[in-house]
Protein backbone atom coordinates (compact mmCIF):
# COMPACT_ATOMS: atom_id res chain seq x y z
CA UNK A 1 0.00 0.00 0.00
CA UNK A 2 1.05 3.59 -0.60
CA UNK A 3 3.48 4.72 2.12
CA UNK A 4 1.13 7.62 2.88
CA UNK A 5 -1.77 5.23 3.48
CA UNK A 6 -0.55 3.68 6.77
CA UNK A 7 -2.20 0.80 8.58
CA UNK A 8 -4.20 2.98 10.93
CA UNK A 9 -6.08 4.33 7.88
CA UNK A 10 -6.95 0.83 6.65
CA UNK A 11 -10.30 1.04 8.42
CA UNK A 12 -11.20 3.96 6.12
CA UNK A 13 -9.49 2.81 2.93
CA UNK A 14 -11.19 -0.58 3.23
CA UNK A 15 -14.24 1.22 1.83
CA UNK A 16 -13.61 1.51 -1.94
CA UNK A 17 -15.23 4.95 -2.03
CA UNK A 18 -12.60 6.43 0.30
CA UNK A 19 -9.27 8.12 -0.34
CA UNK A 20 -7.55 8.67 3.03
CA UNK A 21 -3.90 9.65 3.28
CA UNK A 22 -1.43 11.15 5.74
CA UNK A 23 1.59 12.71 4.02
CA UNK A 24 4.49 12.78 6.46
CA UNK A 25 7.96 14.36 6.21
CA UNK A 26 9.13 14.84 2.62
CA UNK A 27 12.87 14.11 2.30
CA UNK A 28 14.99 16.85 0.75
CA UNK A 29 12.59 19.73 1.46
CA UNK A 30 14.26 22.37 3.62
CA UNK A 31 12.24 23.52 6.63
CA UNK A 32 11.69 27.12 7.70
CA UNK A 33 9.88 29.16 10.33
CA UNK A 34 7.76 30.69 7.54
CA UNK A 35 4.64 28.51 7.40
CA UNK A 36 3.49 29.78 4.01
CA UNK A 37 6.91 29.34 2.45
CA UNK A 38 7.32 25.79 3.66
CA UNK A 39 3.82 24.83 2.51
CA UNK A 40 4.61 26.28 -0.92
CA UNK A 41 7.78 24.16 -1.04
CA UNK A 42 5.85 21.03 -0.03
CA UNK A 43 2.91 21.59 -2.37
CA UNK A 44 4.33 19.81 -5.46
CA UNK A 45 4.96 16.65 -3.42
CA UNK A 46 1.52 16.90 -1.83
CA UNK A 47 -0.17 17.39 -5.19
CA UNK A 48 1.67 14.33 -6.52
CA UNK A 49 -0.07 12.22 -3.88
CA UNK A 50 -3.42 13.66 -4.95
CA UNK A 51 -2.58 12.89 -8.57
CA UNK A 52 -1.79 9.26 -7.69
CA UNK A 53 -5.33 9.04 -6.36
CA UNK A 54 -6.77 10.63 -9.50
CA UNK A 55 -7.73 13.83 -7.66
CA UNK A 56 -7.10 17.22 -9.28
CA UNK A 57 -5.49 19.87 -7.04
CA UNK A 58 -8.46 22.18 -7.71
CA UNK A 59 -10.65 19.72 -5.79
CA UNK A 60 -8.65 20.19 -2.57
CA UNK A 61 -10.55 22.02 0.18
CA UNK A 62 -8.58 23.41 3.12
CA UNK A 63 -9.30 25.19 6.40
CA UNK A 64 -7.57 28.35 7.60
CA UNK A 65 -6.85 26.60 10.94
CA UNK A 66 -7.08 29.25 13.63
CA UNK A 67 -7.09 26.89 16.64
CA UNK A 68 -10.81 27.34 17.19
CA UNK A 69 -13.82 25.03 16.96
CA UNK A 70 -15.71 26.29 13.92
CA UNK A 71 -16.32 23.90 11.02
CA UNK A 72 -17.63 24.32 7.48
CA UNK A 73 -19.57 22.29 4.96
CA UNK A 74 -17.72 22.19 1.62
CA UNK A 75 -18.40 20.56 -1.72
CA UNK A 76 -17.57 20.44 -5.39
CA UNK A 77 -18.21 24.16 -5.87
CA UNK A 78 -15.40 26.12 -4.25
CA UNK A 79 -11.67 26.65 -4.46
CA UNK A 80 -8.46 25.41 -2.88
CA UNK A 81 -8.02 28.59 -0.85
CA UNK A 82 -8.53 27.98 2.88
CA UNK A 83 -12.03 28.45 4.28
CA UNK A 84 -11.58 31.37 6.67
CA UNK A 85 -12.03 31.02 10.42
CA UNK A 86 -12.51 27.25 10.57
CA UNK A 87 -10.53 24.25 11.78
CA UNK A 88 -12.75 21.48 10.46
CA UNK A 89 -14.31 20.59 7.12
CA UNK A 90 -17.05 18.14 6.25
CA UNK A 91 -18.85 17.09 3.09
CA UNK A 92 -21.63 14.84 1.84
CA UNK A 93 -21.00 11.38 0.47
CA UNK A 94 -21.42 12.34 -3.18
CA UNK A 95 -19.01 15.28 -3.07
CA UNK A 96 -15.90 14.77 -5.19
CA UNK A 97 -13.83 17.31 -3.24
CA UNK A 98 -10.90 16.21 -1.08
CA UNK A 99 -10.55 17.62 2.42
CA UNK A 100 -7.09 18.69 3.60
CA UNK A 101 -5.68 19.61 7.01
CA UNK A 102 -2.06 20.58 7.81
CA UNK A 103 -0.50 19.48 11.10
CA UNK A 104 2.91 19.58 12.79
CA UNK A 105 2.15 18.19 16.29
CA UNK A 106 -1.61 18.83 16.43
CA UNK A 107 -3.93 15.92 15.66
CA UNK A 108 -5.91 15.43 12.49
CA UNK A 109 -9.16 13.51 12.94
CA UNK A 110 -10.78 11.64 10.07
CA UNK A 111 -14.51 11.00 10.61
CA UNK A 112 -16.49 8.74 8.27
CA UNK A 113 -20.13 7.68 8.23
CA UNK A 114 -20.47 4.49 6.13
CA UNK A 115 -24.25 4.90 6.01
CA UNK A 116 -24.36 8.30 4.28
CA UNK A 117 -20.70 8.19 3.15
CA UNK A 118 -20.28 11.66 4.68
CA UNK A 119 -16.72 12.65 5.60
CA UNK A 120 -15.00 15.11 7.90
CA UNK A 121 -11.42 16.12 8.58
CA UNK A 122 -10.60 18.11 11.69
CA UNK A 123 -7.59 20.01 13.04
CA UNK A 124 -7.53 19.37 16.80
CA UNK A 125 -4.63 20.87 18.72
CA UNK A 126 -4.64 21.87 22.37
CA UNK A 127 -7.02 24.83 21.98
CA UNK A 128 -9.36 23.21 19.50
CA UNK A 129 -9.55 20.09 21.62
CA UNK A 130 -10.34 22.15 24.69
CA UNK A 131 -13.19 23.68 22.68
CA UNK A 132 -14.55 20.23 21.72
CA UNK A 133 -14.07 20.61 17.98
CA UNK A 134 -14.65 16.88 17.43
CA UNK A 135 -18.04 17.10 19.11
CA UNK A 136 -18.92 20.29 17.23
CA UNK A 137 -18.09 18.60 13.94
CA UNK A 138 -20.29 15.59 14.63
CA UNK A 139 -23.17 17.78 15.73
CA UNK A 140 -22.87 19.82 12.52
CA UNK A 141 -22.82 16.64 10.46
CA UNK A 142 -25.96 15.47 12.26
CA UNK A 143 -27.85 18.70 11.70
CA UNK A 144 -26.86 19.23 8.07
CA UNK A 145 -26.24 15.74 6.67
CA UNK A 146 -28.33 13.54 8.96
CA UNK A 147 -25.28 11.68 10.25
CA UNK A 148 -25.69 9.42 13.29
CA UNK A 149 -22.48 9.49 15.35
CA UNK A 150 -23.08 5.88 16.43
CA UNK A 151 -22.49 4.83 12.81
CA UNK A 152 -19.24 6.79 12.47
CA UNK A 153 -15.61 5.71 12.37
CA UNK A 154 -12.99 8.14 13.70
CA UNK A 155 -9.21 7.95 13.25
CA UNK A 156 -6.70 10.07 15.18
CA UNK A 157 -3.44 10.90 13.41
CA UNK A 158 0.09 10.89 14.79
CA UNK A 159 0.45 13.91 17.07
CA UNK A 160 2.56 15.13 19.97
CA UNK A 161 2.00 13.21 23.19
CA UNK A 162 3.34 12.98 26.73
CA UNK A 163 6.15 13.02 27.78
CA UNK A 164 6.97 15.44 24.95
CA UNK A 165 3.87 17.53 25.68
CA UNK A 166 2.15 18.41 28.91
CA UNK A 167 -1.37 17.91 27.57
CA UNK A 168 -2.71 14.51 26.52
CA UNK A 169 -4.90 15.70 23.68
CA UNK A 170 -5.56 12.17 22.39
CA UNK A 171 -7.30 11.10 25.60
CA UNK A 172 -9.41 14.26 25.44
CA UNK A 173 -10.28 13.68 21.78
CA UNK A 174 -11.35 10.10 22.44
CA UNK A 175 -13.62 11.22 25.26
CA UNK A 176 -15.16 13.96 23.14
CA UNK A 177 -15.84 11.50 20.32
CA UNK A 178 -17.49 9.08 22.74
CA UNK A 179 -19.51 11.87 24.34
CA UNK A 180 -20.75 12.78 20.86
CA UNK A 181 -21.94 9.21 20.32
CA UNK A 182 -19.10 7.47 18.48
CA UNK A 183 -18.73 3.87 19.66
CA UNK A 184 -15.40 3.25 21.46
CA UNK A 185 -14.56 0.33 19.16
CA UNK A 186 -14.90 2.68 16.18
CA UNK A 187 -12.24 5.10 17.44
CA UNK A 188 -8.81 4.25 16.05
CA UNK A 189 -5.72 5.92 17.46
CA UNK A 190 -2.55 5.80 15.38
CA UNK A 191 -0.62 5.65 18.66
CA UNK A 192 2.27 7.58 17.15
CA UNK A 193 4.10 10.56 18.68
CA UNK A 194 5.31 13.15 16.16
CA UNK A 195 7.92 14.45 18.60
CA UNK A 196 9.49 11.00 18.98
CA UNK A 197 10.31 10.37 15.31
CA UNK A 198 11.67 13.33 13.38
CA UNK A 199 12.79 11.05 10.55
CA UNK A 200 9.14 10.43 9.75
CA UNK A 201 7.24 13.42 11.12
CA UNK A 202 7.50 17.18 11.56
CA UNK A 203 7.26 18.52 15.12
CA UNK A 204 6.67 22.21 15.73
CA UNK A 205 7.70 21.91 19.38
CA UNK A 206 10.86 19.83 18.98
CA UNK A 207 12.03 21.73 15.89
CA UNK A 208 11.20 25.04 17.60
CA UNK A 209 9.02 26.26 14.75
CA UNK A 210 11.60 25.57 12.04
CA UNK A 211 9.53 22.77 10.60
CA UNK A 212 7.36 21.55 7.75
CA UNK A 213 3.73 20.42 7.74
CA UNK A 214 2.17 17.01 7.35
CA UNK A 215 -0.99 16.90 5.25
CA UNK A 216 -4.03 14.79 6.11
CA UNK A 217 -6.32 14.10 3.15
CA UNK A 218 -9.81 12.64 3.01
CA UNK A 219 -11.98 12.48 -0.07
CA UNK A 220 -14.05 10.37 -2.39
CA UNK A 221 -11.98 7.95 -4.42
CA UNK A 222 -12.69 8.77 -8.09
CA UNK A 223 -11.54 5.30 -9.08
CA UNK A 224 -14.46 3.77 -7.19
CA UNK A 225 -16.92 5.69 -9.39
CA UNK A 226 -15.24 4.45 -12.56
CA UNK A 227 -15.40 0.78 -11.63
Amino acid sequence: MNCYAPEYLNVLNAFPENFARFITRIPGIATTTDRNAVIAALTPAHEAVLAEGGIAPKMLRRAQQVHGNKVALVGDIGCSYPVEGVDGLFCGGKADCCLGIYVADCAAIWIYDPVTQSRALVHSGKLGTQQNIAGVTLESMRKILGVNAADCIAVISPCIRPPHYEVDIVTMIKQELEDAGVQPQNIIDSGLDTAADLDTFYSYRIEKGNTGRMLALFGRNPKSSAE
